[in-house]
């Protein structure tokens, strides 16, 4: 029985003299100067595969608490970080400082960059805290992960150009907007994500550029949330919107149509990938509007707004055009993809006569009136019921009546 005990005590010896011997080695490979040398050409093949470009190390050190890297790409973008960690429990903290001077190499974005700042923490929460000069503008910057996986974004962003941001999704546009505000998302890692968004423009160009099918297809909700499979994994949203654009003209390549003016819009966007809802209000063109959005399996379906007491001058200035009439408008929607009702009524109108001379081809004198408008929408066209009150005439038109019959008639009552 003591040989047995023995021999158990001298293996139990072996393995702890191994074990030590072991972690020894490792030590020398990884923390002296000679075991740097032998690691760093190691480390540059990893960070080439990675970042997916060549990468060159030029400069490398680690100890059994602190590191120092630098590296550079073929394009000379260049990462430089230093700090500590502790192998007892598994935290580190650091500095880093990334400057792309240009596109190409791992600088994923079509402009130079730079960005510094520090992180720290270990494996359940790790925290990001820099910030960026980045499309003219500036980013301050909070980023949490918990388990290597994005779960808050923090941002707050001033006077960042509107341009560069577009051309990172292949719209054309020529516009010297700036963007500003604050972005707060939480949930990322549980696929909740709730939070708010404040967000404001300022311009004072913009030139409309001709509208692309091929631009219009580029992205669509459902694309920007789709996996390489063409899946979309489940999540519920619950985010606050309060947006003031200077110049509604920013939102052309996604709306497809000329707008103009200014927008204010508070609202959310609520639901799931099954459903999601967004329910804004606006002063646009001085007037109470809602809108409500329903965006079923991440396809919009179908949009109700009810817009009460516009002023009509503003209201055609929204949609780029010359106003031909002064007055108060109101509508009222309800629309769908196959389709929908459009409710308008006009009070204390009054036409323009030199608009509609230049940009309408009309000849009348001004004229003082009333109208009431509903049109109905279908796949065979578009039926209206009208009646127009002016100081000149009165007009009825049934339901019926075609656009460009209702337009003819109106025309015929005008002159």
């Amino acid at each position: 029985m003591k040989r047995i005990r023995n021999f158990h005590r001298t293996q139990i010896g072996i393995i702890l003299l191994s074990f030590v011997g072991f972690i020894l080695a490792i030590l020398l490979l990884l923390f002296t100067p000679w075991g740097n040398r032998v690691c760093e050409p190691i480390l540059e093949k990893s960070l080439s595969s990675a970042l997916n470009t060549p990468i060159h190390v030029e400069e490398f050190s680690l100890t059994y608490k602190r590191f120092h890297l630098l590296f550079q790409d073929d394009y000379g973008n260049t990462l430089s970080t230093q700090g500590g960690f502790s192998l007892l429990t598994l935290r580190m903290y650091a500095h880093y400082r990334i400057e792309c001077f240009a596109q190409g190499g791992f600088n994923p974005l079509a402009t130079p960059l730079k960005t510094e700042g520090s992180l720290s923490g270990g494996i359940a929460s790790f925290n990001i805290h820099g910030n960026s000069a980045v499309f003219g503008g500036d980013v301050l910057y909070k980023i949490e992960l918990h388990r290597f996986h994005l779960s808050t974004l923090d941002l707050k962003v001033t006077k960042i150009a509107y341009k560069p941001l577009l051309e990172l999704l292949e719209y054309p546009s020529n516009t010297n907007t700036t963007l500003s505000g604050d972005i707060l998302l939480r949930g990322f890692d549980r696929r909740d994500i709730e939070g708010d968004i404040h967000l404001h423009s300022q311009t004072h160009l913009l030139t409309s550029t001709p509208f692309s099918d091929d631009n219009n297809e580029t992205v669509t909700l459902k694309s920007l949330l789709e996996d390489q499979y063409g899946h979309v994994k489940p999540f519920n949203i619950n985010v606050s919107l309060d947006t003031a654009l200077e110049h509604a003209g920013i939102l052309e390549p996604f709306v497809g149509m000329p707008l103009a003016g200014a927008i204010n819009l508070v609202g959310s966007i609520k639901g799931d990938e099954k459903l999601l809802r967004l329910h804004a209000t606006s002063d646009v063109a001085q007037s109470d509007t809602t809108f409500n959005l329903i965006i079923p399996k991440l396809e919009p379906s179908s949009i109700h707004f009810d817009l009460k007491h516009a002023d009509a001058e503003q209201t055609f200035k929204l949609f780029a055009l010359p106003s031909p009439i002064t007055g108060k408008l109101s509508a009222y929607a309800e629309l769908n993809t196959t389709e929908g009702k459009l409710q308008i009524s006009i009070l204390e109108g009054s036409t323009v006569p030199s608009v509609l001379k230049q940009h309408y081809q009309i000849t009348q004198p001004l004229i003082q009136f009333e109208a009431d408008v509903t049109a109905d929408l279908s796949k065979k066209g578009v039926h209206y019921r009208a009646a127009f009150k002016s100081n000149l005439a009165r007009l009825e038109i049934d339901n019926t009546t075609t656009h460009d019959q209702m337009l003819r008639e109106l025309l015929k009552t005008l002159h």
